[in-house]
């Protein structure tokens, strides 16, 4: 029975140091991400805002929504995310592409990439995405629909 205390207790012990272990590592990951303020939205006919994006010395992300403006519906583009440095020189780009959002229609993105010391951002609509890109440059349809009229503000 003694032993039976004394694993148990070593068992204990081992998950108690995981789960302080886990929390410790996930608060000094968050804590390594800053805001990325600086960003520019070159786009016609489509809202697109930036509702969230971060970056830390190796890694970020962006997060934000589209919104078809026009009275057609648009098919077949792509959002150019342009990463930049402190000093604007392009560090990588991502694509969003749309297959299809009718008029009214709100869909959200989410676009990862593994780029150093991101400080700022450029956001372009295309109509064509450059040859020989990678997959994990294209991100396929990464829109989420979040309903019509969401955005009053923009009306």
């Amino acid at each position: 029975m003694d032993k039976m205390k004394k694993f148990f207790k070593y068992i204990l012990a081992l998950v108690l140091l995981f789960i302080f272990s886990n929390l410790v590592i996930s608060g000094l990951l968050k804590n390594s991400y800053t805001k990325i303020k600086d960003y520019e939205i070159d786009v016609n006919g489509l809202y697109v805002d930036v509702t969230e994006a971060k970056a830390s010395s190796w890694s970020g992300s962006v997060k934000g929504i589209v919104k078809n403006n026009t009275e057609q519906t648009v098919e077949n583009k792509y959002l150019k995310i342009s990463m930049l440095s402190k000093n604007k020189k392009l560090l990588g780009e991502k694509y969003v592409k749309i297959d299809k959002i009718e008029p009214g229609q709100v869909k959200k993105y989410d676009v990862n990439f593994d780029y150093d010391n991101v400080k700022s951002l450029k956001i372009e609509l295309t109509d064509t995405m450059p040859e020989g890109i990678s997959f994990f440059e294209l991100i396929k349809e990464n829109t989420i629909d979040i309903g019509r009229d969401v955005l009053n503000r923009n009306k």
